[in-house]
């Protein structure tokens, strides 16, 4: 076959779309040694290409703000060209214009727009409602990355069972670093909380700062470090923090590559993940590989990710992830178990059965 993917997750900062597409296609390489890949963006796709069957289509305009209409312009007419048999649409939409012989498959990572749709830039919502339900009603298969998400789309679309499935995606491997000192970024405090995600409301960053002052962490010379990139919806908080009695406390640190991640992970007490909504929740998994404790939500797929190897609150509940927090930073046991689970959960998902499962679809279509 020849396989046509939407490979603009690996031309931008990579975010979670971008590592399941990679760290997938990565695997998918290995194994596939039959169809034809063509990645397609329009600007340069960060990716090492290992396999003779695998191509990259590039285009020129590097402006993210229009890669949607370069995208549903130039792609049915790569599709002619490239005499795909498939094209897979792996960030919830598909070119629109696909010629009908072409099999269309579809993975959808989450429905923030519909069930949180406050939390999103108007730009981001706009092309998430523009798009999604037409390219649904597009695909010959939908992938979802975790149960939830699944009955959510389900819900929210009826769509039969027979044409939506769950794959799970695997864990994060993050590439290793000596040192998490350099120039571009500060040094780190010996103890420290550690919060991954842009800041923008849905990821509830407001409250687990609230859970920290709650906490009293001058008393225990603890600190909270921020990680991720700038997001939207947070400039009063922003102002706040920099009259705030505990601004020497808190760390952001922006945008930080995989390089740097994995140090930063296994020195943190604990990851602090009490999201609104996660359709998946990458950061989880890639605490425990780190060997790093994780609170997270009772809500939405973050459940089903963590399974019994977390400590799961209620994220609207300030006082409840107060507690958690306080729990490992003064429960040595509870802090090892956790360790101790965190560790072989992260074990249970694999890129390598994500991969073999993602080209079944292909050969069912």
């Amino acid at each position: 076959m020849n396989i046509g993917i939407d490979a603009r997750p690996l031309t931008y900062q990579m975010t979670g779309i971008g590592t399941y597409l990679k760290q997938l296609l990565d695997e998918m390489q290995k194994i596939d040694r039959v169809n034809h890949y063509y990645l397609i963006s329009n600007g340069p796709i960060s990716f090492n290409l290992k396999n003779p069957l695998w191509f990259k289509i590039e285009g020129k305009i590097k402006k993210k703000m229009l890669s949607t209409l370069w995208m549903q312009c130039k792609a049915p007419l790569l599709a002619y060209k490239l005499k795909l048999d498939l094209f897979w649409g792996p960030r919830h939409h598909l070119p629109l214009f696909l010629p009908k012989k072409i099999k269309k498959m579809l993975t959808i990572h989450d429905v923030v727009h519909l069930l949180y749709p406050k939390t999103m830039p108007l730009s981001h919502l706009i092309v998430e409602r523009l798009l999604m339900r037409l390219s649904i009603l597009k695909a010959d298969y939908i992938i979802a990355v975790s149960s939830s998400t699944e009955s959510n789309i389900k819900d929210a679309y009826g769509i039969r069972s027979d044409k939506i499935r769950t794959i799970y995606s695997g864990t994060p491997v993050l590439a290793k670093h000596t040192s998490i000192s350099s120039k571009k970024y500060k040094p780190l405090p010996s103890k420290y909380f550690l919060f991954v995600g842009s800041l923008e409301p849905r990821k509830n960053f407001e409250r687990v700062f609230a859970a920290f002052e709650l906490l009293q962490p001058e008393s225990y010379g603890v600190h909270l470090v921020i990680v991720g990139g700038k997001g939207w919806k947070n400039r009063k908080f922003l102002k706040r923090l920099k009259t705030h009695p505990l601004k020497s406390f808190i760390h952001l640190t922006g945008y930080i590559t995989s390089a740097y991640l994995l140090k930063i992970y296994s020195q943190a007490l604990c990851l602090l993940f009490p999201s609104l909504y996660e359709g998946f929740g990458f950061p989880i998994l890639e605490a425990m590989a780190c060997g790093t404790p994780v609170i997270t939500s009772n809500i939405s797929s973050m459940p089903e990710v963590a399974g019994d190897a977390a400590i799961l609150v209620d994220p609207y509940d300030v006082g409840a992830l107060a507690e958690a927090m306080h729990g490992v930073l003064t429960d040595k046991g509870l802090k090892e178990s956790l360790v101790k689970k965190g560790l072989e959960r992260a074990k249970q998902f694999s890129w390598e059965k994500c991969a073999e499962e993602t080209i079944k679809v292909y050969e069912s279509l």
